[in-house]
Formats: structure tokens, C-alpha cells, sequence
């Protein structure tokens, strides 16, 4: 169907960064415009939007599914095949110790045996078997120093990245400035203060982003950190609250292409590690962090944190569009992620880091970041993500 004069135009007007279409405002409101004005133009655009969208939308009316990608069959090691992971049972929280370590008569904690590891080695209960049957001998016989047992080395955390930055979109959607630049500079820190190893995606397709998210949970075990982060267009339906990433090869004719929350969830849910955070910088990301807003009420020691299952969302706003626009080339979002990162010292909660990113935020835009549990993939009471800085 061909586009009347005035959607083309509309069309035209959606491409805009926020930043400009302000400094239009400014021109003919007499000065820079205040927040109410900020926020009516970030609106228009998000309406806007919705025209752009509407037979994707009408789609998703009569098809709630229309988006939704099929579970991968069991057993199934086609890594190219576009299907969700099947979750395996969730992580539990490691048990604490049920009676205090024993101690010897000077009250110092004795070594741990072989058996407190679960099972006594064949040689040794062999050895153990065969001194309950001998004599005691007569008189002492020399004997060699005893053996200690070699401590078991607890394996190490590994601590992966996935980010997905998305510029590249084909009109009518409109590219974005910034995205590529936000992940490049965020998988630096991460990699450079936090130890990460970090995979980055440029303008990732929709089965790009399901495939690499499914590769994080075939390869990730409980004991890891993982952090996801996605940059680029989403949205939230006006009717059914129901969000949703747009990857680039999304249309605006069918949501055919797009990822829906119940689907993030879902690979969420897939990745068995503890620690494990989605950082969301799209427009309309704060649907993810509805389900259980997080405070420090309450907060746990970072050791009992680690042992429960913490899932957990950090979006760039809440129910309202996002700038695109910020300082050196990033997000105001994604550049006041970077220097509270950058800055932070030991561990720092993700509470912490967000009631940071939140406040400057806040004093530069009129969105306002989130913070919250993903308790449908499996966040457990007392968990929280933990910042660890090298």
C-alpha cells in the first residue's frame, strides 16, 4: 500500500534524534525546552512510532504469539536452528553448612577429610580396610610422615559479556547513532576493571541475538557471571504492556522478526549461572524490570548473595521513550553506565550502581532508569547481581 504525503513525512520526523527535534522546539518556543516539553516531544515521537508499526501491531492483536520463537526440540545441537533453549532445572541456592567445622582440643579447626568431600577415595578406604583387620604390633614400628590431602581447587567463576549494539536499520525504521559505540566502550570496561570475556554483536539479526544467548546457556554453569547488555529500538504496546526488542531485520509490516519480553525471559531462564544480569538501553526497556523492584532493605552479605540465583534488570528508562542522544558519541543512558563502572571500587551492588546511573540520568533527560528481579527466570528472595571489580 502506498504511503500518503503526510506519513512519508511523519515517517521523516521519526528518524530524528531526540536531540534535534528539541533544538527545533527551542526555535519556536523562544528557548530551550523545560522537562514538560522534553517530554511531550518524546511522546509525539513514540505515537509516531505507533503509526509506523501499526501492521506489525494489528499482527500481534489478533496473534499475541506472532513474535515468539518455538522451544528447541530435546536433545536438539543445531546451534543454527532458530529455537529457544529448554531450560534445565534452575540453580539452586548452594546449602550452608549444617553443624560448625570440628576442632581440635586447642580449638583450631581441624583439615578437612577426604569423606567431608562426599566420598572417600578408593585407595584410601582400601588402605582403611585392611589396617581394621591387622594385629596391632608389639612395639612401634618407624613409619613414613602421613599424607595430607591435596585440596580440591574450587573451580573458577568465569565471567562472560554478550552486547548487542544495533545502528543499522533499514527505513522506514530509523537508525540510531549511538549503539555501537555504547557496547564497544562498555565491553572494555567490563573487560579491562571486571575480568570479563566479552563477545560483541554489530546490527545483530533477531536469530543472531537468539543463537548467541543460546550459545552463553549450552556453555555457562552455575558457578559463572554473566552479563547481557542490548542496545538499539524496542517497544511497548499501549494495550497489552507487552514489550519487545527490535532487532534489524524487524519490519514494520509483521512481528515476525521482533523478540518479545516473555521471550527474553525465557532465554534468561536458559542460562543456569547465579549471577546473571540484562542491561536493557531501548525505548520502553523498563517492562523488563516490572515483575519485583529491588531495594537494600534487607540486603544480604555478598557471600550468601552468591549463593542463590540472582536474575536481574537494569533499563536505560521506564514506560517512555529513550534519547538516543548523550555525551562523546554515547546514550545518556550508556555514558553514565560507563563512568559509574569505571569508578567503582571491590564489590558494588547493582542497586548501587543503578541508584547512580539513575541520578544523573534523571538531570540530563527525561527518562528514568529501572531496576528490578526477573523472578519468571528464576531470581530467588536475598538475591542480588554483584559488581566485582579486578
Amino acid at each position: 500500500m502506498k504511503l500518503n504525503v503526510q506519513l512519508r513525512w511523519l515517517f521523516i520526523l521519526a528518524s530524528f534524534p531526540l536531540g534535534i527535534a528539541y533544538a527545533q522546539m527551542g526555535r519556536f518556543a523562544g528557548g530551550v525546552p523545560g522537562m514538560a516539553q522534553m517530554q511531550s516531544v518524546a511522546m509525539q515521537r513514540h505515537q509516531i512510532r505507533t503509526l509506523l508499526y501499526r501492521e506489525a501491531l494489528e499482527e500481534l492483536r489478533k496473534n499475541p504469539q506472532a513474535a515468539d520463537v518455538p522451544e528447541c526440540s530435546p536433545g536438539s545441537v543445531d546451534k543454527d536452528a532458530l529455537c529457544l533453549r529448554r531450560p534445565e532445572s534452575a540453580p539452586q541456592s548452594l546449602a550452608l553448612p549444617e553443624s560448625p567445622p570440628k576442632t581440635s582440643a586447642t580449638g583450631s579447626e581441624l583439615p578437612v577429610q577426604p569423606a567431608a568431600l562426599g566420598k572417600i577415595p578408593q585407595a584410601a578406604a582400601s588402605t582403611q580396610a585392611v589396617a581394621a583387620i591387622q594385629p596391632t604390633p608389639a612395639a612401634p614400628i618407624a613409619s613414613s610422615p602421613p599424607v595430607v590431602p591435596a585440596k580440591i581447587a574450587a573451580p573458577q567463576p568465569r565471567r562472560l559479556a554478550v552486547l548487542v549494539g544495533n545502528n543499522g536499520y533499514t527505513m522506514p525504521i530509523p537508525t540510531l547513532e549511538t549503539p555501537i559505540a555504547d557496547v564497544e566502550k562498555i565491553a572494555e570496561v567490563l573487560r579491562t576493571r571486571f575480568g570479563f570475556e566479552t563477545r560483541v554483536l554489530h546490527n545483530a539479526t533477531k536469530a543472531q541475538i537468539v543463537q548467541a544467548l543460546n550459545l552463553v546457556a549450552d556453555e555457562i554453569k552455575p558457578e559463572d557471571n554473566v552479563l547481557i547488555f542490548y542496545a538499539g529500538h524496542g517497544y511497548l504496546m499501549d494495550d497489552t504492556k507487552m514489550g519487545f526488542w527490535i532487532p534489524v531485520d524487524a519490519s514494520v509490516k509483521t512481528a515476525a522478526n521482533w523478540i518479545s519480553n516473555t521471550d527474553i525471559s525465557k532465554l534468561l531462564q536458559a542460562i543456569r549461572a547465579r549471577q546473571l544480569i540484562l542491561v536493557s538501553d531501548s525505548c520502553f526497556s523498563g517492562s523488563l524490570t516490572r515483575e519485583q523492584k529491588m531495594s537494600v532493605d534487607g540486603m544480604l552479605k555478598s557471600d550468601e548473595i552468591l549463593r542463590r540465583r540472582s536474575v536481574l534488570a537494569l533499563s536505560s528508562g521506564g514506560e517512555e521513550p529513550v534519547s538516543d542522544e548523550g555525551k562523546e558519541g554515547h546514550s545518556i543512558f550508556a555514558w553514565n553506565l560507563i563512568t559509574t563502572l569505571d569508578k567503582a571500587q571491590g564489590t558494588t551492588l547493582g542497586y548501587t550502581v543503578y541508584t547512580n546511573v539513575y541520578g544523573q540520568v534523571k538531570k540530563d533527560a527525561s527518562q528514568e532508569p529501572q531496576y528490578g528481579a526477573v523472578v519468571s527466570a528464576g531470581h530467588m528472595s536475598g538475591g542480588e547481581y554483584l559488581f566485582q571489580a579486578k
